[in-house]
């Protein structure tokens, strides 16, 4: 019994483009894995915690999940920083504005302290459930001298 050419050469057509599918699909799997790989790697690497121009640390945040981690770095454009990026999805923000005496003439250093410490107290009280208050400051609000050691003390800040 003779074996027509056809059934042959259909059977190795086939087993090349199964094989052609597989090697595609390792290819796109390894391509993925080496272009979200480094991102996610950074994430866990770098010291979250602590800001380059800061001396102290901040509060630990429970460990997220390596996929968490993977979909938030894709999207971390919109977060504020690596500490906001940990503290994960359907974060509770309030957010405030702080600007300094270039913006505001009645600015006075001491008091706006004063009161900012007040707000955060207050925001413990009234919010006690893990709401995040979020400052956003001009650059004449020091980082090491104002920023720096609130982010510190508080770990809702």
């Amino acid at each position: 019994m003779r074996l027509s050419p056809w059934s042959f050469n259909g059977s190795r057509i086939i087993y090349y483009i199964l094989n052609s599918i597989l090697y595609s699909f390792i290819l796109f799997l390894t391509s993925h894995i080496i272009e979200y790989t480094p991102i996610a790697m950074n994430s866990l690497r770098f010291n979250y915690r602590r800001r380059p121009e800061c001396t102290c640390y901040r509060h630990q945040l429970p460990p997220l999940d390596f996929n968490l981690i993977l979909n938030l770095t894709e999207n971390q454009t919109f977060l504020c920083s690596d500490y906001a990026t940990r503290r994960g999805p359907h974060q509770r923000i309030i957010s405030i504005s702080l600007y300094g005496p270039k913006e505001n003439k009645r600015f006075q250093y001491n008091q706006s302290l004063f009161f900012l410490n007040e707000l955060i107290n207050d925001i413990n009280i009234i919010y006690p459930d893990d709401f995040t208050l979020r400052i956003h400051h001009d650059d004449t609000i020091t980082l090491t001298d104002v920023i720096c050691p609130i982010e510190c003390q508080n770990p809702n800040v």
